[in-house]
């Protein structure tokens, strides 16, 4: 039979819940205190952290998971897909292919070029804030 010094947390808190207070009080103190004991083990490792690091285990991993959809790198990666079929269209327009029409009219060479850069920027700029927008009220609604 283990000893309860060697006992994880979940172990203890499983032990805990399952035992008959009134019948077994001693063995009922004894596990309260030795997971009392665990736990200031956790938060003694956990200021040493802090001192090492700057911050807690916990929060670096939040900070990390909060900063990764940014409106930065949600307008990049529509530049990345949207921008550089834009671009592609862009290059095919300034070799001669009727592929831009700027107010009803085909445009060729240097035209069609900025007209691409520009309908591109425009599609990735607009694409990119409703995605970030839509994510910013899912969360919302997710957190309800």
């Amino acid at each position: 039979m283990k000893k309860v010094e060697d006992y994880t947390i979940q172990e203890l808190q499983e032990a805990i819940d399952g035992i008959d207070q009134e019948k077994y009080r001693e063995k009922y103190s004894e596990l309260q205190s030795e997971l009392s004991k665990k736990r200031g083990e956790i938060q003694e490792l956990n200021a040493q952290i802090v001192k090492l690091s700057g911050s807690t285990p916990l929060q670096g991993a939040m900070d990390e998971s909060q900063n990764t959809f940014t409106f930065k790198r949600c307008f990049l990666a529509c530049c990345c897909s949207i921008g550089l079929l834009w671009l592609l269209l862009g290059i095919v327009g300034f070799f001669g292919l009727g592929a831009i029409t700027v107010n009803g009219e085909q445009a060729y060479g240097i035209s069609a070029l900025a007209a691409a850069m520009l309908g591109g920027g425009m599609s990735c700029l607009m694409m990119g804030f409703m995605i970030w927008v839509g994510e910013k009220v899912l969360r919302i609604f997710e957190s309800a």
